[in-house]
């Protein structure tokens, strides 16, 4: 494998490739052609030149890219599946759930029993301290 890997590396630096055109010429324009842009990935060069003036000269500045990259990645990632999550459980999440359904009469009277009961107990208390 080793040898067969070189042979090829070798017989395309040379020009040679499995289907060979009738016009040498054509080839080598389109093997040029193929080379600068899939060197750049179709990016223009004036921005991957600039891009790199920014942050591939350095360790550092790549190693920022990377971090600034991540954040903003997990960011749009996290968003993007909290609505989809959201949009799927509507309605069903505590933050979704319309609570004045489950409201009833009932919860005032027995907060008003309450209060009534504390007024109560304070009152119990102080005539105690009178007798003293």
């Amino acid at each position: 494998m080793l040898f067969s890997s070189i042979a090829l590396r070798n017989a395309s630096r040379v020009g040679l490739r499995r289907f060979p055109t009738a016009n040498a010429t054509t080839n080598a324009g389109a093997i040029q052609l193929r080379q600068k842009s899939s060197a750049s990935g179709g990016i223009p060069a004036p921005i991957l030149h600039q891009w790199y003036n920014i942050f591939g000269k350095s360790t550092i500045g790549y190693a920022t890219w990377l971090v600034a990259g991540i954040i903003v990645a997990e960011g749009m990632t996290g968003a993007l599946s909290d609505s989809i999550w959201n949009g799927v459980n509507a309605g069903r999440t505590y933050e979704s759930v319309d609570w004045t359904k489950f409201k009833t009469d009932d919860d005032d009277d027995d907060d008003d029993e309450d209060e009534e009961e504390e007024e109560e107990e304070e009152g119990g208390g102080d005539d105690e301290d009178d007798d003293e």
